[in-house]
């Protein structure tokens, strides 16, 4: 089985080595190919822009429009539009809800100012959202919130270390592996 895999950093796999991503984790825990197409930065609005191809479709982002600050709605909006498109072209989708950022990451980071305390407060609004959409759509849902915390953040506190990749492809597999029996 082919899985695409769309979103930002966290499923490109910033700061780590291509054979040390999720991705490629969950393929070796698997024996399914899991397709990486994630794109640093990317906004869910340029993730439905992607072509779908594939088995089945992973998709996980939103960070990145609340650091922009947009409105939450813009992201539960695309997503559920890229699951539409999937389901429209037979391809079973599953989204990923992702990770809190850690308390400690600072405006610093971003380019311009960026609210810290009102993207984490944005996210958490936007993830139980994300959730409650999900369950709406009937569409399968992998929450990585209480699979992944802040000891699994690399350095920068948003982007996951090679043992949150671990964990994540661990995360992963289990939801696929499952479907299998």
């Amino acid at each position: 089985m082919t899985i695409l895999c769309i979103g930002d950093s966290l499923t490109y796999g910033y700061g780590v080595r291509r054979a040390e991503t999720w991705c490629a984790l969950a393929s070796n825990l698997t024996g399914h190919e899991f397709i990486n197409r994630g794109v640093n930065g990317a906004t869910t609005g340029e993730m439905a822009e992607q072509e779908l191809l594939g088995d089945e479709l992973f998709v996980m982002g939103g960070l990145n429009n609340l650091f922009m600050g947009m409105p939450v709605a813009v992201p539960l909006a695309d997503i559920r539009m890229i699951c539409k498109r999937a389901v429209s072209m037979g391809i079973r989708p599953t989204v990923g809800i992702p990770m809190q950022i850690s308390g400690e990451v600072s405006e610093a980071w971003c380019e311009g100012p960026v609210d810290m305390d009102l993207v984490r407060s944005a996210y958490a609004d936007f993830a139980r959202a994300l959730l409650l959409q999900c369950r709406e759509d009937h569409t399968d849902v992998i929450d990585l919130r209480p699979v992944i915390g802040p000891d699994l953040l690399s350095f920068d506190g948003i982007h996951l270390s090679r043992s949150g990749h671990e964990r994540m492809a661990q995360a992963v597999a289990a939801h696929w592996n499952a479907r299998r029996n």
